[in-house]
């Protein structure tokens, strides 16, 4: 009777890993729940529920700004723009400075990456027009 309680023990143990594998398993999926426009001069993203890692690139000029609102509400949200030699120009998480600018330095692409874990938030970057 002692060694038949021990088998279920065991197998419910197993079970409950199981379970609490998938779970888990299931939460950090790479999800996208919002809005997500990628154009030549802009990239915007109202974002209900991201895990993951979303890209895009802008061909820019040395002189142009980006003017740009990032803003975390939940969760982690990271972005960094990268120049086209591979340097980082821009590296932040939405939280200390959400409205400001960044000038480029060089012609070229420019990588944009945003990387989010259970975020909610909005990234909104727009060549800023020249006056």
């Amino acid at each position: 009777m002692m060694k038949k309680r021990k088998i279920v023990l065991v197998v419910v143990l197993l079970l409950f890993i199981a379970g609490l594998a998938v779970i888990l398993f299931c939460y950090n999926q790479e999800s996208f729940n919002g809005s997500r426009v990628k154009n030549p001069d802009a990239y915007l993203l109202d974002i209900e529920k991201m895990n993951g890692t979303d890209l895009h690139t802008l061909e820019l000029h040395e002189g142009d700004v980006l003017q740009i609102q990032f803003e975390t509400e939940k969760g982690t949200l990271y972005m960094e723009i990268k120049a086209p030699d591979g340097t980082t120009i821009y590296r932040g998480n939405g939280k200390e400075t959400t409205d400001f600018t960044v000038n480029i330095p060089e012609d070229g692409v420019y990588a944009i990456v945003v990387e989010a874990r259970h975020a909610k938030g909005t990234i909104h970057i727009h060549l800023r027009e020249e006056t």
